[in-house]
């Protein structure tokens, strides 16, 4: 249902009729249910911390030092104070927006017909899905370029927050990149760092396990891949420094062409730890839906509105962020 208002005119019966003959008169008919299989969301939206904003910019303290602690002279023992840094961070709250209007009219003589009883319910559910799917590809995809100070409307996104970065060019492999990432991650001394997942997407995907197919086929190696299920999909998990890790195929994860070789496509892969990649949310971790009550010209008016921002906390050791230069593959859509 909308707003719009198409032209009126009369019409042929003959042109809705199918078939007319003795005792029959077929006139088109058409299956209740609305074939629908849209992404609605981001698989990393289920798996990050909703926490609440502490203010218009939500703000956090980091500590990166552990200082003290030397060797003495037991007989003649002495200590220096010494103190810890802890560094504020902040992120500015965002909002999104999203609205369906119902004319009286149309939402009374579909009600009256009864033949999608519940497309006014549907209407109203996409119309926030609409505020999801926009928020799940700002998660990867947001182009604002700072988190405090924005410079957009949108979130800056989670692989522009990432500092830690790698690149696996057309001719290196992905697996090895992968575990090689990881095991500088972990092996900081400095930080206590354990990444929990790998996020790729999914034509890298298909060239990840291709090159590992290829290799298993030729002898050169083992398969590297164990099976996990992640929000409903199965998929593989590959051992790491960090233990078995799952790679997750992620739609929205950014892609562009290859500067250097046009036919080639840079693909994103994001090393996380999920724990600390929050989403600071002001009054609902989802959405608020209101209806502004009908206007003169007889509307039913809904909005719903999400307030909120993305933080990917020490983004230089806790994530990693990398593209994959392969050949190009078109997605679908």
């Amino acid at each position: 249902m909308n707003s719009r208002v198409g032209q009126a005119q009369f019409v042929d019966i003959a042109a809705a009729t199918q078939f007319q003959g003795p005792g029959a008169l077929i006139t088109d008919d058409y299956q209740k249910e609305i074939t629908d299989i849209l992404r609605r969301k981001s698989v990393l939206d289920g798996r990050i911390n909703y926490v609440p904003a502490t203010g218009d910019i939500s703000t956090y303290y980091e500590q990166n030092t552990v200082n003290g602690g030397d060797f003495i002279d037991p007989r003649n023992p002495s200590a220096t104070a010494t103190s810890n840094d802890r560094t504020p961070h902040g992120v500015k709250i965002k909002a999104l927006t999203n609205q369906v209007n119902f004319g009286h009219y149309d939402v009374t003589l579909g009600q009256q017909q009864n033949n999608f009883p519940e497309l006014k319910a549907k209407d109203l559910d996409d119309m926030l899905n609409g505020i999801a799917l926009t928020h799940g590809k700002a998660l990867w995809r947001g182009n604002d370029t700072a988190l405090a100070v924005p410079t957009t409307r949108q979130y800056m996104g989670i692989p522009s927050q990432i500092t830690n970065t790698f690149t696996v060019g057309v001719g290196a492999s992905i697996v090895a990149a992968i575990r090689a990432k990881v095991a500088a991650m972990v092996g900081s001394e400095k930080y206590e760092v354990l990444p929990t997942a790998i996020y790729i997407h999914p034509i890298g995907h298909y060239h990840m396990t291709e090159e590992v197919r290829l290799a298993v086929e030729s002898g050169k190696m083992s398969d590297p891949f164990g099976k996990t299920v992640v929000a409903g999909l199965e998929v593989p998990t590959i051992m790491t420094a960090a233990g078995l890790l799952p790679i997750i195929p992620e739609p929205f994860m950014p892609s562009k062409a290859n500067e250097t070789n046009t036919g080639n496509t840079d693909y994103g892969i994001a090393i996380v730890t999920e724990s600390m990649i929050e989403y600071h949310y002001v009054g609902e971790k989802g959405m608020f839906l209101f209806e502004l009550g009908t206007t003169s010209n007889l509307l039913e008016q809904y909005v719903g509105v999400k307030y909120g921002a993305p933080v990917a906390k020490g983004p230089s050791y806790a994530h990693a962020y990398g593209t994959i230069e392969r050949p190009t593959i078109a997605a679908v859509g």
